[in-house]
């Protein structure tokens, strides 16, 4: 017995050591794979990918990712990007799966690589943004025993993913296939369902991870061997009666409403719902840059106040402009003045509109939570309640007047040549933004900004943001994929930090022709922190260094290593122009404005004071002329 084990093992021995002549170190296992079978696997999961809408993958190259690199790029359909860094890769897909409002596909090697996806995988849950991570890993025989790039993959991502599933190793036959069709249809159809988010599937895979050198043509559809594929649908979700005539005795109640629309990427029916509804009840809609709201290619049918964070800011207003309904519908909204304004005011009665199945309202006034069919419910209201006073009440012209007269101030502000800040910078590129373009923004001073800088406008312009968990983390990626998705003009309206902690997502622009326009507003540092109660306290808690954080670099040689096309405008006219030159582009252009820390926020405290003094001026007049909506109650 022994020495027929060791003929054997000679003979063994030998073919290692001529495979380890060509490179490959492989010792011989019995846990081997079958590489026809994970290949037939992979591509039927690929093609069934394919079936279900995913139209984008996103692959960061590594070794245990083989079979899933090489069968989603030869899948035909499935536009395939590369991208080195997993965490840029990872808000790519964010960004694509934005844009085209259906899943993006990650895929990645083993360890981790997989760890990386973490933070795009939140701001999807909680962005309500379909992703699929499919992440290698290794087999079970080899965790937990020292193998290398091994870490616990399953459950990863905690709570995060929408569905999580380990899938199991590769086999030959028929019912390993079908169960790949399904496998990727179920996933697809986890992502996209309510609440949309990421959907977790973890690989374990053995080696041999290469495809068999000669291996027979796959049929042209494997998604349909055996079965049919499986297909979904999801009724149509109607408002109740009850619903609808609560709401119509609510408006009929009270004349001081508002209609609060944080963050959504809604569809018209919802969009076009919420502004007949504000015209037909006289309660005006506190608009978001991001709500989608104030920028529609139909223009405006309902009262849409687009200067909501300067009303609330001013301190007569607040006092004296108390709603009593408030209805909320999308995310979080970014003002934090109007949160608190509302706040302040205890409203009888807060209804919560959940379209997105989680919660969206922070305040924790909620009276009444209705659960879907928002924009069923708006129709039918507006229906009931024509003949009602709607617009021209004393509330709503009130509400309409002070906004008018903080935009138009604004407008003058910002406009002036002497004037050079964020404030300018968001304000022109709100301006020059062409019609059926894509605007991002970045979070921190960005979206700020732009919530004062975007009025409303007639024009087909998609506001986009990162407003889940609200991070500064993968900005530039996340433009980028949106941009690279679709056909329209787009872009990224950023400040320094934001654009220097995402670096190395710029390397697909080295890659691929991406038209993205990237404007930097560079205070040299964190100036939105000199906002915070903190900033009063400089020297003494060494408010600079930790805070601040000046890094002094020159954006110029950051755009220089990744060859971008560069700008760098000092004044209103240069800026313009460049924007303009930089929306012509075929690739990425940056478009650098800097700006003093401390004239940058002089600037904006100056411009927020004025806003509050005209704002309070005609709350004054409004008294003085014995305006119903600033001095009595209900209608």
């Amino acid at each position: 017995m022994r020495a027929r084990a060791g003929a054997g093992g000679d003979t063994h021995q030998a073919a290692h050591i001529a495979r380890a002549a060509h490179g490959d170190l492989r010792l011989p296992s019995s846990f081997a794979a079958d590489a026809r079978a994970v290949y037939d696997f992979v591509e039927t999961f690929f093609d069934a990918l394919c079936a279900a809408g995913v139209e984008h993958v996103v692959i960061s190259p590594g070794s245990r990712s083989t079979p899933l690199a090489i069968g989603a790029s030869r899948t035909a359909g499935l536009r395939s990007w590369i991208s080195l860094d997993e965490r840029a890769a990872s808000f790519f897909a964010l960004g694509v799966a934005q844009a085209t409002r259906r899943p993006a596909a990650l895929v990645c090697t083993s360890g981790t690589a997989a760890a990386n996806y973490l933070p795009a995988i939140v701001e999807a849950h909680y962005s309500r943004v379909p992703l699929l991570a499919l992440t290698a890993d290794r087999p079970a025989e080899l965790r937990d025993w020292g193998a290398g790039q091994t870490i616990e993959q399953p459950g990863l991502y905690g709570c995060y993913p929408r569905w999580s599933s380990e899938v199991p190793v590769p086999s030959a036959g028929e019912a390993s296939l079908r169960y790949a069709g399904r496998l990727a249809a179920r996933a697809v159809e986890m992502a996209i369902a309510t609440p949309a988010g990421a959907v977790h599937l973890n690989w374990p895979l053995r080696e041999p991870l290469e495809p068999v050198a000669e291996r027979p043509p796959a049929p042209p559809r494997r998604v349909a061997s055996g079965n049919a594929a499986v297909r979904f649908s999801q009724a149509r979700l109607e408002a109740t009666s009850g619903d609808v005539e609560e709401l119509v005795s609510l408006v009929r109640q009270h004349e001081r409403g508002v209609i609060c629309c944080g963050p959504m990427d809604a569809d018209r029916a919802l969009v076009t719902a919420i502004s007949r509804f504000a015209r037909a009840a006289g309660w005006p809609v506190l608009a978001d840059p991001a709500s989608q709201l104030r920028t529609r290619e139909e223009g405006p049918e309902g009262p849409i106040l687009d200067m909501g964070d300067a009303l609330a800011r001013a301190p007569g207003f607040s006092e004296r402009m108390r709603p009593e309904v408030v209805l909320r519908v999308g995310q979080t909204p970014v003002s934090k003045a109007q949160r608190l304004w509302i706040e302040a005011a205890r409203p009888e009665a807060v209804w919560w509109f959940d379209e997105g199945g989680q919660w969206g309202e922070p305040s924790q006034l909620a009276t009444r939570v209705v659960r879907y069919g928002a924009a069923s419910l708006l129709e039918a209201a507006s229906a009931s309640l024509r003949g009602h006073v709607g617009a021209g009440s004393g509330w709503c012209r009130a509400l309409e007047s002070a906004n008018a007269a903080a935009r138009r101030l604004f407008e003058d502000l910002v406009s002036r040549q002497d004037a050079w800040s964020g404030l300018t910078v968001a304000a022109a590129v709100a301006r020059r933004m062409p019609d059926d373009s894509v605007l991002f923004a970045s979070n921190s001073m960005s979206i700020r900004l732009l919530d004062l800088a975007l009025a409303n406008r007639r024009a087909a312009l998609r506001v986009l943001c990162n407003r889940g968990a609200s991070g500064i983390d993968g900005i530039s990626s996340t433009a980028l994929g949106v941009a690279a998705a679709q056909e329209r003009p787009t872009v990224l309206l950023t400040g320094d930090l934001a654009f220097l902690h995402d670096l190395s997502g710029l390397l697909v622009a080295r890659r691929e022709r991406i038209p993205l326009t990237i404007v930097v507003i560079d205070d040299n540092g964190g100036g939105i922190f000199s906002f915070l109660p903190v900033a009063g306290q400089r020297e003494a808690v060494d408010f600079e260094r930790l805070f601040h954080t000046p890094h002094e670099i020159d954006l110029a040689r950051a755009c220089a290593l990744f060859e971008l096309d560069y700008q760098n405008p000092d004044s209103l006219d240069s800026l313009e122009a460049a924007l303009d030159l930089a929306l012509l582009q075929p690739g990425v252009s940056v478009v650098h404005a800097r700006v003093g820390a401390k004239q940058n926020e002089m600037h904006f405290r100056e411009g927020v004071a004025k806003l509050c003094e005209v704002v309070d001026a005609v709350m004054e007049a409004s008294d003085a002329a014995g305006g119903a909506a600033a001095s009595g109650g209900s209608a």
